[in-house]
């Protein structure tokens, strides 16, 4: 409506002030100016500074898998000029072959460990029509739900780790280097909490037994992987 009301006023504008022989031609030239200016700033102020517009928070919890298939829960993210500047890698799903990424601009990204499970909360911030007679207006400069300003937040659980992908690369490369050393370290750390269990619970059942193991197996690996990134990261920094 404001784009056509423009047009109409400055055709008003010109045939009143080409056309002599009408009467009262200065007024209404006057007056098809004043509305050419008023719909030229509505324009300027719905445009740069969202004159008419209200907005809107609208917020999207997304489940989060690891970014690397080595059986361990990794945030991967890839650093963009200073170190403060990220672009994270993700994934939705485990059936995923293409890490996902978080955008440059009108974003805010960080991550916390106090999840209970892991997942992105994506929150956007969007301009729309304040109300009918606004759209109505400004309807055809097909601005509506224009991007404000948009957060990504990962919320991690405490087993998982944040990673660049340098880092993991470098990781990878530990993991493979020392494979056949690192699983008779866990071998020997189960062995050693195992009798302390099996002490401390002499009849413990065959399941209660394979459900200890699996979790002393979880437990040592995420102890050596620890020392591996620390040992990755102070390399790195």
């Amino acid at each position: 409506m404001s784009i056509i009301i423009l047009v109409l006023a400055t055709i008003s504008f010109f045939c009143f002030t080409v056309l002599p022989t009408l009467k009262h031609r200065v007024l209404y030239a006057l007056l098809s100016l004043a509305i050419m200016v008023l719909c030229t700033g509505a324009i300027v102020l719905n445009d740069s500074y969202n004159w008419g517009m209200k907005v809107q928070t609208v917020t999207k919890k997304q489940k989060l898998v690891s970014s690397v298939p080595d059986h361990l829960d990794v945030l991967l993210y890839q650093p963009l000029g200073t170190k403060s500047e990220r672009v994270y890698l993700y994934h939705n799903s485990s059936d995923e072959k293409k890490l996902r990424q978080t955008p440059t601009t009108d974003t805010t990204t960080k991550y916390s460990q106090t999840g209970k499970t892991p997942q992105l909360v994506v929150t956007e911030e969007r301009y729309v029509y304040q109300n009918g007679l606004s759209e109505l207006f400004f309807g055809i400069l097909d601005n509506n739900d224009r991007l404000k300003h948009r957060t990504y937040e990962f919320k991690l659980t405490d087993n998982w780790f944040v990673l660049s992908t340098k880092q993991a690369k470098q990781l990878k490369k530990l993991l493979e280097e020392h494979d056949t050393e690192l699983k008779e370290n866990i071998s020997q750390v189960i062995q050693q909490e195992l009798a302390q269990k099996l002490q401390q619970n002499p009849t413990m059942s065959s399941t209660e037994r394979e459900n200890v193991l699996k979790e002393l197996q979880e437990q040592a690996t995420q102890q050596l992987v620890k020392k591996l990134i620390t040992q990755v990261q102070t390399s790195d920094s």
